[in-house]
């Protein structure tokens, strides 16, 4: 299948990363279970395993029956099982899913252009590395440095793909912030009705944020609270904008 951009993965790749990522993830369960977690105010760490076990079993079903579950969703069982065992049972489904098919096979998505299992593959891992960034704050560890690869299409990712989730915003400035990691460039036009994102253009002279990998998608996601690359106000709106969407 063609990768869904120019920073994406090799699918087996993803599928270690995955690994990697939960298994990180599931070890700071029991530690930060009555935990605030800081990135995700009102949740503790039980909530925030619960939540990422749900969305586990949600795209293991969408997957297994061929489209999303919605009439008695979630199963009521779910809430009888601790959280550890609740997302260890609901990662096993998943991967039993992704292992059990091919990237390119058929799995509902909200790209059109891109319904296919490799889509939940990429979009998992960086779900699961995102929660696994904040558990380990929950627990008030050291974060681990993630891999550097991931981090540039976890950029990639969230701009051309959650940023298209949100709704037209009458109100934008149609201002275009640049965005600068890794060798590499992301011109995000802030347009009313969606956001156009250019990778790679020739600057041309408009002031550009900047930061290493792992700095600029922590920022994106929100993880960076008051961070100073909010400080160019077409950069704040971005910031804005993706909360909406995210």
């Amino acid at each position: 299948m063609t990768p869904p951009s120019p920073h994406a993965l090799s699918f087996g790749r993803y599928r270690e990363l995955l690994d990697r990522e939960y298994r990180m993830l599931a070890d700071l369960v029991h530690t930060t279970l009555d935990r605030p977690v800081p990135a995700c105010p009102g949740w503790t760490g039980e909530d925030l395993a619960r939540h990422t076990a749900i969305v586990f079993l949600h795209k293991a079903e969408t997957i297994r029956t061929g489209e999303r579950p919605s009439h008695g969703w979630p199963p009521v069982s779910v809430g009888s099982l601790p959280p550890a065992a609740l997302l260890a049972h609901c990662y096993d489904r998943l991967v039993e899913q992704f292992d059990g098919h091919e990237a390119g096979d058929r799995a509902e998505t909200w790209v059109a252009e891109d319904q296919t299992v490799g889509f939940w593959i990429r979009r998992l891992t960086h779900e699961t590395a995102i929660h696994r960034f904040d558990l380990e704050e929950a627990a008030g560890a050291d974060t681990t440095p993630m891999d550097v690869d991931l981090a540039m299409d976890g950029i990639d990712e969230v701009l051309t793909v959650m940023l298209g989730r949100g709704r037209p915003d009458p109100t934008a400035s149609g201002s275009t912030v640049r965005l600068e990691a890794g060798g590499h460039s992301w011109d995000v036009h802030l347009a009313p009705a969606r956001a156009v994102v250019d990778r790679d253009a020739a600057a041309d002279g408009q002031e550009a944020v900047r930061a290493d990998a792992e700095g600029m998608l922590l920022w994106l996601w929100g993880r960076t609270a008051g961070s100073a690359l909010e400080a160019k106000p077409a950069a704040g709106e971005l910031r804005a904008r993706l909360a909406r969407a995210l």
